[in-house]
Parts: structure tokens; C-alpha cells; sequence
């Protein structure tokens, strides 16, 4: 059986008279006969009593009439769901978060996009950027949110944000009284660093930043991620620096302080996927997250 010659026997049926029902079809009166004809042959049965005067079902047609409608219903109703999954608004993805992602822009992101793409099944799963390697590797999240590039060659990169990195420090800290801080003031100071279980890390790049101001930090202790250090630096641990969104995160005794200088230095977040990964909902979001961090 044939999607169209099922649609013609409907519409036929409703109409029970061959002229409208071609019109409602946009077909010829003979195409629409050859539909019918051919359905009854496939099935065995008459559906239509026919006559010069009018056209009726048969009981068979009316029992087929019944059962086909919801099967008809169905179909569209598949057809409308296989065209939303393909252009991305249907359907489901796991996405990977740092937990210093939490603040700022990727909120953001992921509120718009459940706002915009309800028929999308949406999960989040927090872990720092080595498990988010993995996880990405074995196909278990689609998307993750990190805070540096890796360079396996398998994944690829969209830059979401670079933001300010700022210095946290016990609010009774000597430095916590200025209103900013040069990086080379720091070069006393006991450093936290997070590295995330990856390399290259943010921690690398803090370094380097050290280094190009003229010292090398003193790491005094080490964290699983950037809220933890800035946990540890509201203890009066040591120092640590962290992106400017962090701020969100008001911790009692904490001080944020912005690094002096016309170019602070600047953190990026990065969204990182599969290349060869065809999933129309990754494309989607994708798109969301251009168009989020651009605007």
C-alpha cells in the first residue's frame, strides 16, 4: 500500500464524490480512480459501492475508514518529527560543563536554548575538562564547555568568550585595599592553581602570565577547579586568579580585585565537539551559542 493511494481513499471517503476529492487531491479524476482501484486490488476488497448517481462505502470501507485515520494521523505526525529532528529542534543532547562555566554566559546559553527548542531532551553533566575529553571521545556528551584547547585532533573549538582574569584574595589581605593590582605586585604571593586533569590547562596559562611579568609563582596549593581555589584563597591560603565571572560567586571574605595594565590578561571558554560528529541538534546549538557570544 501506497502513502497516496491511502490519502485518496480518506479524502474520497469524506467527500464521497470523485470530483471534489481529486480537487481537494490536486489530481485528475483518473489518477484518483487508478488509487482506489489499486488499493482495493492490494487488499481484496471492495471499499466503494459505485453508480452513476452516487458514491458510498461498503461496510468494508467503513471499518478500513476507522482504523486508517489514526494510522494517517500517525504518520504525519512522524513525518513533522523526522523534519524538526532534522533541522536540529528535535531530539536530545548531553552537553559538558565546567563548574566555573556555571557563571556567566553558558546559563545564558543553555536557558535560551531550552526557551527556543523544547522538543530538545537537554542534559548537563558537570566534570573538569580531562573527563570532558574523555566523555566527548567515547561519545557520551556531544558538546562541552572548557576553559583551554586541546589539540587532539579529533575535536574542534568555537571561542564562546574571552573575559578579564582577576586576582581573588582573603578580603583582609594587604593587596585586597587597591582597586587593582599589577600581576608583578603577586610575585611574593603563594599561588592556588586548578589544572582541571588536563594539559594544556588555565593553570598553564596563568604561569605564562607570571612569566611575562617577570617571576615564576610560588604554588602554594593546588584545586580541582577555579571555585575551589577561590574557596581556598577566601581562607587566606594564598592567591589565585580567576575569569571575571567568577565574581557571580560571592564568597564571605573573598576579594575580587582587577589586574592593572592596558591589556589584562584574558581567559577564554571554549565550546569543543567532534568534528565529524553529523548531529543536527549540535549544529543547533552551536548556532545558539554564536549567536549568543556575539551579541
Amino acid at each position: 500500500m501506497k502513502l497516496n493511494q491511502l490519502e485518496s481513499f480518506v479524502v474520497l471517503a469524506e467527500e464521497l464524490h470523485y470530483g471534489r476529492a481529486a480537487d481537494r487531491l490536486h489530481l485528475s479524476q483518473p489518477p484518483l480512480t487508478r488509487h482506489i482501484q489499486a488499493l482495493e486490488a492490494e487488499l481484496g476488497v471492495e471499499l466503494f459501492h459505485r453508480s452513476t448517481q452516487r458514491v458510498a462505502l461498503t461496510d468494508a470501507g467503513r471499518v478500513f475508514l476507522h482504523e486508517l485515520r489514526p494510522v494517517l494521523a500517525r504518520l504525519r505526525q512522524a513525518a513533522v518529527a523526522a523534519q524538526r529532528a532534522s533541522r536540529g529542534d528535535l531530539g536530545d543532547i548531553a552537553v559538558g560543563v565546567t563548574g566555573s562555566a556555571m557563571f556567566g554566559i553558558v546559563p545564558v546559553i543553555l536557558k535560551e536554548f531550552r526557551r527556543r527548542f523544547p522538543g530538545v531532551s537537554l542534559e548537563l553533566r558537570q566534570s573538569p575538562k580531562g573527563e570532558q575529553i574523555r566523555a566527548l571521545k567515547e561519545h557520551r556528551i556531544a558538546i562541552g564547555f572548557v576553559r583551554s584547547l586541546t589539540s587532539d585532533e579529533d575535536l574542534a573549538h568555537d571561542l564562546i568568550l574571552e573575559e578579564p582574569l582577576l586576582v581573588a584574595l582573603a578580603a583582609e589581605h594587604p593587596l585586597a585595599g587597591r582597586s587593582a593590582i599589577r600581576l608583578s605586585d603577586l610575585a611574593g604571593e603563594g599561588f592556588i592553581l586548578y589544572r582541571g586533569h588536563s594539559t594544556p590547562s588555565i593553570a598553564d596559562q596563568i604561569t605564562q602570565f607570571c612569566h611575562e611579568a617577570g617571576f615564576t609563582p610560588r604554588i602554594v596549593q593546588e584545586a580541582e577547579d577555579m571555585q575551589s581555589a577561590a574557596a581556598l584563597a577566601a581562607m587566606g591560603l594564598g592567591i589565585t586568579l580567576v575569569a571575571a565571572s567568577l565574581r557571580q560567586m560571592k564568597l564571605r571574605d573573598l576579594a575580587y580585585r582587577r589586574l592593572a595594565g592596558t591589556q589584562p590578561p584574558l581567559t577564554q571558554l571554549y565550546a569543543a565537539y567532534r568534528k565529524q560528529d553529523p548531529s543536527p541538534v549540535l549544529k543547533t546549538f552551536r548556532a545558539l551559542c554564536a549567536e549568543i557570544s556575539k551579541g
